[in-house]
């Protein structure tokens, strides 16, 4: 999830109009949400208990979206996808890093 994450913040990077304009980056950016909500799931059915350890991160949220993108693609609503990106992604990010602590 994180890798993910930071890839999508990285893809963000080059902006709206870029997203609006480049087909393969809104791609990408859609595949690591499919990546991070696949790993939510994952994670909430090895252990439950995460979510409410981690009330801050989304879980429930991130594989609904990840459903949607996954089986539901021709309705995907790009401002839904560039808001999770530049919104919803960096928060994720910030608890993930918080939750895993420091690196070795």
């Amino acid at each position: 999830m994180l890798e993910a994450a930071e890839m999508i913040q990285t893809y963000a990077t080059r902006g709206r109009k870029a997203f609006d304009s480049d087909q393969a980056l809104r791609d990408a950016i859609l595949y690591q949400i499919v990546v991070i909500g696949e790993a939510a799931r994952s994670a909430l059915e090895a252990d439950p208990s995460i979510e409410d350890e981690l009330p801050e991160i989304e879980w429930s949220p991130m594989v609904r979206m990840r459903d949607r993108v996954a089986h539901h693609y021709w309705a995907t609503d790009n401002e839904v996808v560039w808001t999770t990106a530049v919104e919803s992604v960096p928060k994720l990010h910030e608890a993930l890093v918080k939750a895993l602590g420091p690196a070795e």
